[in-house]
């Protein structure tokens, strides 16, 4: 792999003339500025962006912070945030921290120490103190004292569920969503308010016939032979709130297992909403986020950090997507 140096010495020219031509300085003549891109080109150099910001003020680099990437939603995520950073001419780093707090913290620092511009961060660890607040910081689901956060409404999505689901004949419910979000947690994030919109919804129509059940997250995001007990042993119930696409997806697939049709036996909605894929094998009836939208709000509010501008929390709706699961 070509180097500055090789650039260099190939052209005839200082580093220092090489490195004034990647950051488009002045004091380099035309005919050397066009001799050094040649180069460049023939050699197949590629500029390392972190060395690069160390003579500059900006790295244009920003760090996101993600417990999973190959989660559906995250996934998602990181393709809209990076297209809308890559409109405002900015790069994503993007760290995977396994839902690891120790992880985050130095993941945190990695960043901060590799010059990044501002850091995305989605947690659902009890970190806050450890969280620099000096530094242009963007939580994403979660409500950190002094930093800016973007979210949708998850309470709302909850009450829309369950009405949903009722309306729809359900006649008895369950909620299921992984422990990190769960009524036992220490900490509350906005996805806990999934299940709190719903559960408040139905205490205050007077519905009693439900039930909250809580699976352990661990390394995977949808232990299948454990979310396989619960389907046996609440077979009766006949109406199912999920916290994820991917969970929604892996009901309808151990319901149908048993011989149970959807939704005339079981209706089921989930939370996201994500088109692609899952979409595509028919669709489940979810509570949409706006991802394209998460993706923009985020990249504009640190922007808006770096220049330093002041930002305000920003909550987006969510809305019903009607599929074939409710």
């Amino acid at each position: 792999m070509a180097t500055i140096k090789d650039v260099a010495k190939k052209a005839g020219v200082g580093i220092a003339t090489v490195s004034r031509v990647l950051n488009n300085q002045p004091r380099v003549k035309e005919s050397t500025r066009l001799k050094i891109q040649a180069v460049i080109n023939e050699l197949g150099y590629t500029p390392n962006e972190i060395a690069r910001s160390m003579t500059k003020q900006r790295s244009g680099i920003i760090g996101f912070v993600v417990p999973y990437s190959h989660h559906i939603f995250f996934a998602s995520l990181i393709y809209h945030l990076e297209n809308a950073l890559s409109q405002l001419n900015y790069k994503l780093m993007v760290c995977n921290s396994g839902s690891d707090a120790q992880k985050e913290i130095e993941l945190i620092g990695m960043l901060k120490n590799q010059r990044v511009d501002g850091i995305v961060f989605l947690t659902s660890n009890d970190v806050e103190k450890l969280i620099p607040k000096n530094y242009p910081v963007i939580s994403f689901d979660r409500r950190f004292k002094g930093i800016p956060y973007v979210t949708t409404d998850n309470y709302k999505g909850g009450q829309i569920a369950a009405k949903t689901l009722i309306a729809s004949g359900a006649k008895k419910l369950l909620f299921i969503g992984d422990d990190a979000q769960g009524e036992l947690s220490r900490i509350t994030t906005e996805v806990s308010k999934r299940r709190l919109g719903f559960v408040d919804y139905l205490d205050q129509i007077g519905f009693k016939d439900y039930k909250v059940i809580e699976y352990p997250q661990g390394d995977l995001f949808i232990p299948k032979n454990f979310i396989r007990e619960i389907v046996y042993r609440h077979l009766d119930y006949d109406g199912i709130f999920a916290i994820s696409d991917e969970l929604g997806y892996t009901l309808i697939q151990l319901y149908q297992e048993m011989g149970k049709k959807i939704p005339d036996d079981v209706k089921i909605i989930s939370f996201d909403g994500i088109e692609g894929p899952f979409f595509n094998l028919g669709g489940l009836t979810a509570i949409q986020q706006p991802i394209e939208a998460i993706g923009f709000h985020i990249a504009a509010n640190m922007i808006a950090m770096i220049e330093g501008d002041s930002v305000e929390d920003i909550i987006l709706p969510v809305t019903l997507r009607k599929g074939f699961s409710a």
